[in-house]
């Protein structure tokens, strides 16, 4: 089912690829006739290497998903332990906004922009399985190919297409290697209106590795398509509107009962009181089914109110806060069918100087675990925070990085280790460190280690695990 979704997302795609191409013939129409004389042209063939290999200039991403911003976190897992961060914070699925752009050198072929990458890391991980008694230990090679295509249109538009792959071959245990791939096709339309737009799809086909909480790994599908749309008008006010659509499906049948699909829509109305900054008010509505345990199925609702500043700024990002009130289309017994919590969103980047960033990402939202039945609901608390250095006289990046998170469960649950009701109580606490330097103007050196513990009151879930990774990272 996925696959044809996929399939026919990308002939929409490429469909309106083609439009947009034709509409912006005049534009380059224009800047043919421009072309430079002969002696001009010459004088370029002749420029130093520098300026000929100097890189087209990209045009600017939508702020949503922040790739590298975090430590390398723990792979291989379906819900990833970190923020939601994007326009409708903190709900909705992040990553789906990825363009799975990676690379620092651009090639210009024709009217497209071509952006090669590849990465190799050396991991050695310290509890492959996140079990607390009887830890196995493995060096796994990560292989990281990638490839992302851009079409500029007009100046104003873009329309691209990008490939990553995550590949983790274990040395030991080899019946836990698997390939993960994420495909993502994006079109983004500004208009000199102050109407933009912005809609695309992005597929994951790839395997969530055993761990404690399920004992067997788990192929799946993931689909996300999404749409955006801003319009900025009287100088001061901007209106939002965001869909996405979250479909995860599994690959055997043991695992349906985990299968949903969600809708995910939010309005936000921006009112900018200063140059740089502005108020919003926000709306998020969502609703997911379980097609396979219908007794999970819900609806939340949430509004918001915050302020947001410009990305020009010293301070850049949102912050708000909100309330959340969720409802079960079925009551059960022993389960808050109501569950409701104040809600929370962080996302802030700060400049403190030319060589110096800090970044704080806090959330505070309801959640739900897709492994549990029937009380499958917990409140989320999460604060990510991490300082980035531009170390100039190594020509070095450095990074450290802590994250701490609470998940609170709603209602009561089995201790599969005593047989005893609890209210389960997770702590996640994480620590990064990590160093990169470019080596050649195509290869980059990294080195990265993380600790992360997890205590639970929930017998068989707390672990602690160490991860080093050493890698060579090539923009081609």
């Amino acid at each position: 089912m996925l696959r044809g979704w996929w399939r026919t997302g990308l002939i929409w795609v490429v469909c309106l690829a083609g439009l947009l191409h034709l509409s912006g013939w005049s534009a380059w129409a224009v800047e043919a006739t421009e072309q430079p004389a002969p002696a001009a042209v010459e004088e370029e063939k002749e420029a130093p290497p520098e300026e000929v290999e100097k890189p087209p200039p990209l045009l600017p991403e939508e702020p949503g998903y922040y790739p590298g911003l975090l430590p390398p976190g723990p792979y291989g897992t379906l819900d990833e332990v970190a923020p939601t961060i994007g326009p409708m914070a903190p709900y909705g699925y992040a990553a789906a906004y990825d363009t799975l752009i990676r690379g620092w050198r651009h090639h210009r072929v024709g009217p497209v922009i071509v952006s090669p990458y590849l990465e190799y890391n050396g991991i050695y991980r310290s509890n492959i399985f996140q079990t607390s008694t009887d830890k196995k230990s493995d060096f796994i090679n990560g292989i990281y190919p990638g490839l992302r295509v851009e079409l500029p249109v007009a100046g104003r538009h873009r329309v691209s297409a990008g490939y990553l792959g995550n590949y983790y071959i274990y040395s030991d245990h080899s019946s836990e290697s698997h390939y993960d791939h994420n495909v993502n096709a994006d079109i983004a339309l500004n208009f000199r209106s102050g109407l933009s737009l912005r809609f695309g799809n992005t597929f994951r086909a790839a395997t969530e590795e055993r761990s404690s909480e399920i004992a067997r790994q788990r192929d799946y599908e993931r689909l996300n398509p999404y749409f955006l749309a801003t319009y900025a008008f009287a100088d001061k006010w901007k209106l939002q509107g965001s869909y996405q659509f979250d479909n995860l499906e599994f690959r055997l049948p043991i695992d349906q009962r985990n299968e949903y699909r969600e809708h995910t829509g939010g309005v936000t109305l921006y009112y900018k009181f200063w140059p740089k900054t502005a108020a919003l008010l926000q709306y998020i509505i969502t609703s997911r089914d379980y097609p396979f345990a219908p007794e999970g199925d819900n609806m939340s609702h949430s509004p918001l109110v915050g302020l947001t500043w410009d990305p020009t700024a010293k301070i850049t990002g949102t912050v708000k806060f909100g309330y959340t009130v969720k409802s079960y289309d079925r009551d059960l017994p022993g389960r808050d069918n109501s569950p409701d919590s104040w809600a929370m969103s962080i996302q802030t980047l700060y400049r403190y100087s030319k060589y110096t960033t800090f970044s704080l990402i806090g959330q505070h939202s309801i959640q739900e675990d897709v492994d549990l039945a029937g009380n499958n609901a917990y409140r989320n608390t999460g604060v990510y925070f991490s300082w980035n250095y531009d170390w100039h006289y190594t020509d070095s990046a450095v990074y450290l990085a802590f994250a701490y998170t609470n998940n609170d469960y709603i209602g009561n649950v089995v201790d599969p280790l005593s047989g005893e009701l609890k209210s389960r109580e997770d702590d996640i606490i994480s620590l990064g460190v990590g160093i990169s330097r470019p080596f050649t103007r195509r290869l980059r050196l990294r080195l990265d280690y993380q600790y992360a513990d997890r205590s639970s009151n929930v017998g068989g879930f707390s672990y602690n695990e160490h991860k080093f990774l050493f890698g060579v990272q090539g923009s081609l």
